[in-house]
């Protein structure tokens, strides 16, 4: 703010005020908005404890949002408007709580430069003022929130976690041993952190664990909208699972063979393939195998972390060995389970990506309908593209021939890739003489298919049916023997319960291990797709 009392100047450009002697001051306005430049980077705050919070207010409300859909789908079934408009009311802050979480975050960027040009006093919107100690020209720019995934230490994740298990079964010894009233006291006081904690933190935990191996940063903002992906994908095998698969299921519904049925064949075949659409939808921008496995891993976290919230919270209900249990088997087990299963179809799918042709086909496909829409909607009588007619699209209609060409015009060296071959003995050292081309085992050649180094682990199937059939088997496999183990001893057997028990715990430590060295086989696999 400057007097301007003797002073001729253009009073328009901003607020003028008078003080009690006559005097005008103009308020100065701020700085106008300008572009970004490119080379700008901001350096950000850590905040790994900020992810975890993020995701625990997203899969909360998201689950009683999967609910309130289904209650709303069974009121128009059964053409009951009371639950419709309960469902509908009780839907509408839960997504607005969702979409306010998760709306695009911009950072406000206020760039000082020394300027002897410039002023030490610079106006800022909001009656704000910056005060510099040298004179300095500022510039304003609004830039996307391009922030990486930063989560807590792996190690901290996976010590609270181990601390979580632990207080569960300590409280049971203390319910067994030392005083059952103090222990069901206890246990109801730490009841919602320990369902909390259970079901949340090794997903987190496995969701670190797996950016660590493979190596890649990732923006904060990519890594939620998979996981939040993951869990969308949650809802239509929820409604499958609860509506529709059971009308297909040819048995009693009390039988032990609807509930296998159930269990092995129709909720590993409607995840599974919901898993996987979820992460098609990343198609135009996943980069390779290796970023298709990313993004399928954080598929099924999010579908396990929103399942996970149901299973350990009615395990509470069952008392702290029930509690404990289920959070270290799921934890260690069916997270990864499902992440590792949706991320062999990533896998495919990042095969997929490499092939421009098909993103090509894609992109003109998803660019056609889009025009078809518009023409449909401007021959109702809107005008679609607000161009004050309604004569369709007045765009370009690129043909299929067309947009391929395109693409492959704007492809770096016409798709084809410069590699060296020669021997890959490790054991031969590099000599001071450079090689002759030609000589010594060395050729250059150029292709246009994918390179990669030698598989160091298990290999995937790079076609995408053959990758969600693997990933349905698996899936399968596990749900079918874990109830197998757990009805035949007791009910077709004859063993006891104690028997059964040990059976039941043997089988599964069998699975966990399994899975684990298989996942890391498969990370050690893409690792190797460099």
């Amino acid at each position: 703010m400057g007097d301007l009392s003797g002073t001729r100047c253009n009073m328009d450009s901003g607020r003028v005020f008078l003080d009690p002697s006559g005097r005008k001051y103009r308020i100065k306005e701020p700085e106008p908005l300008q572009e970004t430049p490119e080379n700008l980077r901001i350096a950000r705050e850590t905040k790994p404890w900020a992810i975890y919070f993020r995701m625990l207010g997203t899969v909360l409300p998201s689950f009683f949002l999967m609910y309130t859909i289904l209650s709303l789908i069974l009121g128009f079934t059964m053409l009951e408007p009371a639950i419709i408009l309960a469902s509908g009311l009780c839907s509408a802050p839960l997504v607005f709580l969702i979409l306010r979480l998760h709306r695009p975050r911009l950072v406000h960027v206020r760039l000082a430069v020394p300027d002897e040009s410039g002023s030490q006093a610079h106006a800022l919107p909001g009656g704000l003022s910056l005060r510099t100690p040298m004179k300095t020209s500022l510039s304003r720019f609004l830039v996307k929130d391009d922030s990486i995934l930063d989560v807590p230490p792996i190690r901290q994740l996976w010590t609270i976690f181990g601390l979580t298990v632990a207080a569960g079964i300590l409280i049971a010894l203390l319910i067994l041993t030392v005083s059952e009233i103090y222990g069901q006291a206890i246990f109801i006081l730490m009841a919602i952190p320990l369902w909390l904690i259970g079901f949340s933190l090794p997903v987190l935990a496995w969701w670190g664990t797996s950016n660590k191996l493979l190596g890649l940063p990732t923006r904060r903002r990519d890594a939620e909208s998979w996981l939040i992906a993951g869990m969308a994908s949650a809802f239509p095998a929820f409604i499958f699972n609860s509506l529709i698969a059971p009308e297909l299921v040819p048995f009693d519904d009390e039988s032990w063979a609807s509930e296998l049925s159930l269990l092995a064949i129709g909720a590993p075949f409607c995840e599974e393939i919901f898993k996987a659409m979820a992460v098609f939808f990343f198609l135009p921008t996943i980069k390779g195998p290796k970023h298709g496995f990313q993004i399928g891993f954080t598929v099924g976290l999010g579908f396990a972390l929103i399942e996970n919230l149901q299973y350990i919270g009615v395990s509470v209900f069952g008392g702290p060995v029930a509690a404990s249990l289920t959070i270290l088997v799921r934890g260690i087990g069916s997270i990864p389970g499902h992440a590792i299963w949706t991320s062999i179809a990533g896998t495919a799918i990042g095969w997929k990506a490499t092939d421009s042709d098909f993103k090509a086909k894609l992109k003109w496909k998803a660019k056609s309908l889009a025009i078809s829409a518009i023409d449909l909607t401007e021959g109702l009588g809107l005008d679609m593209d607000g161009d004050g007619d309604l004569s369709g699209f007045d765009g370009s209609r690129p043909t299929l021939e067309e947009a391929l060409s395109q693409s492959s015009a704007e492809s770096p060296s016409d798709g084809k890739e410069w590699s060296i071959i020669g021997s890959a003995n490790p054991k031969e050292s590099l000599s001071d003489t450079a090689p002759v081309l030609g000589e010594s085992g060395l050729s250059l050649s150029f292709s246009n298919v994918y390179q990669t180094n030698s598989y160091n682990g298990i290999a995937t199937p790079r076609g995408i049916l053959p990758a969600i059939v693997l990933a349905i088997a698996g899936h399968s496999f596990w749900n079918g023997s874990s109830y197998l183990m757990y009805l035949a001893p007791t009910e077709w057997l004859g063993m006891s319960e104690i028997e059964g028990v040990a059976i039941v715990l043997t089988w599964t430590a069998i699975m966990i291990s399994s899975l684990l060295l298989i996942t890391r086989s498969i990370i050690r696999g893409v690792n190797s797709l460099e």
